[in-house]
């Protein structure tokens, strides 16, 4: 049986965003609400909504604001280079740089992904 290889951008963002709801909740136990990528070029945007884990939640509750995000910052970076490297598998092109940024108040975890070449 022949693989289904994705051909467009479309097919490998959805592919990206069902893979790391996946990754997150394999690592992390918890299940992002919503997960869009967008590949432009060289670069590829995540974002993470709701990616905010019970413990995180339960220092947010109990006005820890700092301490979680702090854990947030940890967990985000103890969960990237598995993260790089679902996304240099998936779109078979090296990463050549991420920034990532989590916001408290708006729940929400944003990439970027500088890429070696244009997949596809």
């Amino acid at each position: 049986m022949e693989e289904n290889i994705p051909t467009n951008c479309i097919q490998l963002e959805a592919i990206l965003a069902q893979q790391i709801q996946a990754l997150y909740f394999n690592l992390l136990g918890h299940l992002p609400e919503k997960v869009v990528c967008n590949l432009s070029n060289q670069n590829l945007t995540v974002i993470v909504e709701h990616p905010t884990t019970p413990p995180e939640r339960l220092l947010l509750e109990n006005r820890k604001n700092d301490l979680a995000q702090e854990v947030g910052w940890n967990l985000y970076k103890a969960i990237e280079p598995q993260l790089k490297q679902l996304i240099e598998e998936v779109l078979d092109v090296s990463a050549v740089d991420m920034l990532g940024s989590s916001n408290i108040d708006s729940d929400r975890t944003s990439i970027i992904v500088v890429l070696a070449a244009k997949p596809v």
